[in-house]
């Protein structure tokens, strides 16, 4: 049995312009407008696109209230017009608290859930609080979770959400990366160990550069391998995809019966009882490098 479903990720142009107040808004969307040519039932915006590019005196004046909020209602009626279910990405005012959040919008317009990211950039702490959770949220194709830019640096907690049966995994970003090679590898990687479709979507500047925003918005499947890409360039991707797809393990005979697929194997040969340091107090450290060898200009 299959079960098809059609995924649209974007990149939004990052230029002069985004400095000014509602222009990224603005664009993120145009990009839904672009992407419901497709009549997509999943679309994924990048990290922060109402804080990415403003001022710093602009910036201080951002965060509204999750569920609820101007930027929010911009973008829930996208969702009821277009029948699509659209992933944003927003400064959270929770009292005095701001918080990098998440927002999951159903096909209704209606609030379905948010994650708050729990692993912040350095600095970002200055400005930010830590979110906790790890929710899993049921759409009407599957299930669906939702991760931020670093968050992608913390394998553990993908399989936490793999392991609540996320079908995908929606990964709104900021990152920087020189090469674009740590950015491809992280992402395949999350979604060959975990045999899930990875969503992420980002910012481009132009022309491409290294070292700028790559701009690198991707669809990726459990083999590790796009399915769509905006490639350096701001743009839309779609791609339908079959959330139903095994990918066959290996092996023979009575090993093939065990372990079918790939995720069979993956998640069915974990040992648990093993993993214990994970959770343990990291006071000490012993992963620290005492004199790390660092080269400056």
């Amino acid at each position: 049995m299959k079960r098809m479903v059609t995924i649209a990720t974007t990149a939004l142009l990052l230029d002069q312009e985004s400095a000014k107040p509602g222009v990224m808004v603005q664009r993120a969307l145009e990009a839904v407008d672009e992407a419901a040519r497709w009549k997509p039932d999943l679309v994924v915006l990048p990290e922060e696109f109402d804080y990415i590019g403003l001022p710093p005196e602009e910036a201080r004046k951002l965060g509204e209230s999750v569920p609820g909020g101007p930027i929010q209602g911009q973008f829930a009626e996208r969702a009821r017009k277009y029948n699509t279910n659209i992933v944003i990405d927003i400064r959270e005012r929770d009292g005095d608290r701001l918080y990098n959040t998440a927002i999951l919008l159903d096909r209704a317009g209606k609030f379905a859930g948010k994650y708050r990211k729990t692993h912040l950039a350095p600095g970002e702490c200055s400005e930010v609080a830590l979110g906790c959770d790890y929710p899993v949220f049921d759409l009407d194709f599957g299930k669906v979770a939702m991760l931020i830019c670093m968050d992608i640096h913390y394998p553990e907690i993908w399989r936490i959400l793999t392991l609540q049966g996320a079908d995908i995994i929606a990964h709104p970003t900021m990152w920087m990366d020189y090469t674009g090679n740590l950015c491809e590898s992280l992402v395949n990687a999350r979604a060959i160990d975990n045999q899930v479709y990875v969503v992420t979507a980002h910012f481009v500047s132009m022309p491409y550069l290294s070292g700028q925003s790559m701009g690198y918005g991707r669809i990726v499947d459990p083999y590790g391998r796009n399915r769509a890409s905006t490639s350096h360039r701001p743009g839309v991707a779609v791609a339908e995809v079959d959330l139903d797809e095994s990918y066959e393990f290996w092996a023979t005979g009575d090993l093939k019966k065990e372990y079918p697929t790939l995720k069979e194997c993956f998640l069915g040969m974990r040992r648990p009882e093993t993993y214990s340091i994970l959770t343990r107090p990291d006071s000490k450290n012993d992963w620290k490098i005492a004199n790390p060898t660092l080269y400056r200009p």
